[in-house]
């Protein structure tokens, strides 16, 4: 009877316990609780981004013919978020849209991969002039949130993003958030809203290599 009562009594002490370390590893990897306040800012604002930006690059855009390449990666079907078929290598390249210097802006291509890194998805831009990196946080059943840093001078050692804290006040350094998904024509995307320079958001296109 003892025991019983004394396992009764223990059960009480350890099942919270499990629930906390539970609920620690759950918040650890919420998005919000890792992003700084002014990235949360961006990315709850990120269909103003886009659609002011898609109206602001259509003239830009047209005059150079280029538009349909925009529309074609920003109004693609969205595929199911599938954690193995975003890992790979990729084929990508940045197309900036809006803004009071860009207008409209598409770069060559370059070479991006995403990886399991710490039992988690890892995007890092491998080649070109702006190279960054950071982990994915589940979104929604079909987009994830990425959490990058660019690369210190832009082509050196990968950075880690700044966490909830923030700190960096250098716009060619802050911290990039996005929003990422599969297309349900094998492309992907990664979405960048109100970044600090020239665009209104930048969208990275990603086709297989």
């Amino acid at each position: 009877m003892r025991l019983a009562v004394l396992a009764a009594a223990l059960s009480f002490i350890v099942l919270p316990a499990l629930a906390d370390g539970h609920g620690e590893r759950e918040t650890a990897l919420d998005w919000r609780s890792q992003a700084t306040e002014l990235d949360r800012d961006k990315l709850d604002r990120y269909e103003d981004a886009v659609t002011k930006g898609m109206m602001e690059s259509r003239v830009a855009g047209e005059e150079h013919g280029t538009y349909n390449e925009l529309t074609s990666i920003m109004e693609g079907t969205l595929a199911p978020a599938d954690a193995e078929k975003l890992k790979g290598k990729w084929n990508c390249r940045t197309i900036k849209a809006g803004g009071p210097f860009a207008g409209f802006v598409v770069y060559g291509w370059f070479r991006c991969d995403v990886m399991e890194k710490d039992g988690r998805l890892f995007f890092e831009k491998l080649t070109g002039s702006q190279r960054m990196s950071g982990f994915f946080y589940e979104r929604d059943e079909k987009t994830w949130v990425l959490l990058a840093a660019p690369n210190e001078g832009h082509s050196g050692p990968i950075r880690a993003y700044s966490g909830p804290e923030g700190g960096i006040a250098d716009p060619q350094l802050m911290d990039e958030p996005a929003i990422a998904a599969l297309l349900e024509d094998g492309r992907a995307r990664i979405v960048f809203p109100w970044p600090e320079l020239e665009s209104t958001f930048n969208v990275l296109e990603m086709k297989r290599r």
